[in-house]
Parts: structure tokens; sequence; C-alpha cells
């Protein structure tokens, strides 16, 4: 008993904690969107609830980049494939997309509730939430854009 107890104050700490410390990016009517440089334009620091809204508005599906600070793989992803623009454009026309640092996030539970054991993880997610596609692990291009018009077809199917 006390060490579930030592658990919920420990999750729970962790949680008041993340939501002392936000991102430290620009915001515009407060709605954090993506750094200078971005050729994604990802959305961070905001709630899930805010990106399914803005999904549902824009009849968007949702792309979740679940990264690190810390995660190298994550920081490849960045530079060989965030940074090619025809597959930017193609899920800047698609996809709202959110990135979610796990270390730094308001919405670190997400990690929880989509059962992430490592990162990164891409996630692409129909407008409700529910998952279409989730692969932990780092992709290339090809792969990448493979998967993200696989979501696609799939939530066509439902």
């Amino acid at each position: 008993m006390r060490t579930v107890s030592l658990y919920i104050f420990s999750f729970s700490l962790i949680i008041f904690l993340s939501s002392c410390f936000g991102s430290k990016k620009t915001t515009d009517s407060n709605h954090i969107y993506n750094k200078q440089g971005d050729l994604i334009e990802f959305y961070y620091g905001g709630t899930m609830n805010e990106i399914l809204n803005k999904a549902k508005e824009e009849n968007k599906l949702i792309f979740v980049d679940i990264t690190a600070n810390w995660c190298t793989p994550c920081k490849v992803m960045d530079e060989e494939v965030y940074s090619y623009k025809p597959l930017c454009d193609f899920v800047n026309e698609k996809f709202v997309s959110y990135r979610l640092d796990i270390d730094n996030s308001r919405d670190h539970y997400l990690a929880f509730l989509y059962n992430v054991k490592t990162v990164p993880t891409i996630m692409f997610l129909d407008r409700t939430g529910r998952v279409l596609i989730k692969k932990e692990s780092a992709l290339a291009i090809s792969s990448f854009m493979k998967l993200a018009k696989e979501a696609i077809n799939k939530n066509q199917q439902q």
C-alpha cells in the first residue's frame, strides 16, 4: 500500500512540475507553434484537446512526433527526414502535426496513454485521437511517406 501511495505521489509531482515548466517556443494567440527553421508546422506544448479540435476544424489527420532532447535518432530524423521539403509539404497539407518532448511537455501523459516505450515514436491518429499507425523507431524518408499514406488510406476505409 505504501508503494502505491509513493507511486501516486511521484506521478502527481511529475505532472505538477511539468505544468510549471513549459516550452520556450514562440507563441501566437496562446498557442505554441513551430520553432524557427521547422519545415513541418509542428504544434508544440498545446493540449491534446486543442490538437483534436484543430484537426477537426481543418479536416486533417494528426501526426504526432514523440521525441526527447537527448535522443540521437530523433535529431537524425530532424536533420534527414523533417528537412526534406516535399515530405514536409505533404505532411503540412494532410496533417496537424504535434511534437511532444516527453521530458518537457505538459502532455507527457500521452506517452502513457499511447503506451510509448521508446523515442522516437511516430504516430498517425484520426480526428478522434485513435491510433491509425504507430512506429517506435527512426524512419527514412521513404518509410515515413509510406506510413503517412497508409494512415490516410486506413482512415478512408473506416
